[in-house]
């Protein structure tokens, strides 16, 4: 008779055991999380159900076969392709930041100025067409921010050769994500295909993914944080987020650092298997009372489901005076000083996160901060690929994410947030979050925005 549940200790502190060349061996005879690493391909029936403390710091997780688990394929595929989409990344960008290895191009403005890098391209190729070789490609509809305009002038062909090497260079990697390699080298169409087949918009009925293939694109060029951010959407429902961040500092007290200063420090004392000091990967389910981040893939490691996962809670400050609140590096879509002075009226004295990206979801996710305020400036409409991953992630941590006048965001309008009343607020939990909605309404009568 198969066992219907399975058992196994992972570690509860802030650094991650061993993986011995690829995390825990799955398989045996309950049939939980197989990965096959050889071939590709992907056979799973886990659910991580369940978490409880034990004897010398361990945390028990329990995985069931046979508790019904809506989405389990679904969220193992959205984990690989985004752990496979920080490892370009992380190429990419340290080519990008290398004095003597940078290239020429990699770098360009969309027609609102804002950047897009050769990564941006290639991972939205990648994770698009993962997605389509898992499902089939007649299942999936995807949301996501770029578009192949660029790519297809005359002038760009320098770019997308580029492009066209860079996803086939991650995509040799697949196996070790569960994944199996093409059996030949995509071509230039083949790449602008899976870029241009991204091209849903959105809307209250049915199943479509959601990608932002860098968020954070400004901090990515300069060697800062940024994020791989995928979500699914049904029915006007998230249903899941994954939210890679190839540079989020293992210790607390290195986010608030230019990620300059900690590439120093990893470079003069880089990961090993017993020692991780920077890369993780966040997820959940909606509605499953959970949220994770197991570390990113180094080395020759392959992807083992869980591969070492631990779960997440947001912080239990809900004392305005002793939380730590996050807000954009960047003024043009956000006011700085309308949360400032939100920040001095509530009694906020810890000095404000700045940080690129969706990078703050993760932290109030993981307990490193307790608010997150965005209060955009006129004209400006939030996208729904900026906050899908980042907000499930949130919620199934424990903590709560609304506009400004405490409504759900609303992720069925298509591809803008719709009806939103003033601002995003995320917060480590329900007390602290009611005090931020009161000061906000107290204040904006006499703000600017």
């Amino acid at each position: 008779m198969q066992c219907p549940c399975q058992t196994i200790l992972v570690s509860s502190v802030d650094e991650w055991p061993s993986t011995g060349g690829g995390g825990f061996a799955g398989g045996g005879s309950g049939g939980w999380g197989v990965v096959a690493g050889g071939g590709g391909g992907r056979v799973s029936k886990c659910n991580q159900t369940r978490v409880c403390s034990t004897m010398e710091g361990q945390t028990q997780l329990v995985f069931s076969s046979s508790e019904t688990d809506k989405y389990c394929k679904e969220l193992e595929v959205a984990v690989g392709a985004v752990q496979m989409a920080c490892l370009l990344c992380e190429r990419v960008q340290e080519s990008l930041i290398s004095k003597t290895n940078g290239q020429p191009g990699q770098v360009h403005s969309k027609d609102d100025n804002s950047p897009v890098t050769i990564a941006d391209w290639s991972v939205q190729a990648t994770v698009s067409w993962v997605l389509c070789e898992s499902f089939g490609s007649e299942n999936i509809s995807i949301v996501a921010e770029e578009d192949v305009e660029a790519l297809s002038k005359a002038n760009a062909a320098g770019i997308l050769e580029a492009v066209v090497d860079t996803v086939n260079n991650c995509l040799v990697e697949a196996p070790r994500y569960g994944f199996k390699t093409p059996l030949v080298s995509l071509g230039t169409l083949d790449v602008l295909e899976a870029i241009s087949r991204c091209n849903s918009t959105g809307g209250p009925v049915g199943r479509f993914w959601v990608l932002d293939p860098i968020d954070g694109t400004l901090g990515f060029v300069r060697g800062d944080q940024y994020a791989v951010a995928l979500a699914l959407i049904e029915d006007g429902e998230v249903v899941l987020g994954v939210l890679g961040c190839p540079n989020y500092p293992m210790k607390k007290e290195w986010l608030s650092y230019h990620n300059r200063y900690h590439r120093i420090i990893y470079k003069l004392s880089p990961p090993t298997s017993e020692s991780w000091e920077r890369g993780c990967v966040f997820y959940a389910r909606r509605r499953s009372g959970n949220a994770w981040m197991q570390p990113l893939l180094h080395g020759e490691e392959k992807l083992l489901w869980p591969n070492n996962a631990r779960q997440i809670q947001v912080s239990s400050i809900d004392d305005p005076a002793f939380a730590t609140f996050c807000e954009p590096v960047e003024k043009a879509n956000s006011s700085h000083s309308f949360s400032a002075g939100l920040a001095h009226s509530v009694g906020l004295r810890n000095q404000p996160l700045r940080v690129y990206s969706m990078v703050k979801y993760a932290a109030i996710a993981r307990g490193h901060a307790e608010v997150f305020m965005k209060f955009a400036r006129a004209g400006y409409k939030e996208k729904i690929w900026d906050h899908a991953a980042g907000v499930v992630i949130i919620q199934e941590a424990g903590g709560v994410v609304t506009d400004a006048g405490g409504h759900p965001l609303d992720f069925s309008k298509g591809l803008y947030l719709e009806g939103l009343d003033r601002g995003v607020i995320a917060c480590a939990g329900a007390k602290l979050h009611e005090k931020i909605i009161g000061a906000v309404d107290a204040s904006w009568s006499s703000s600017s925005l």
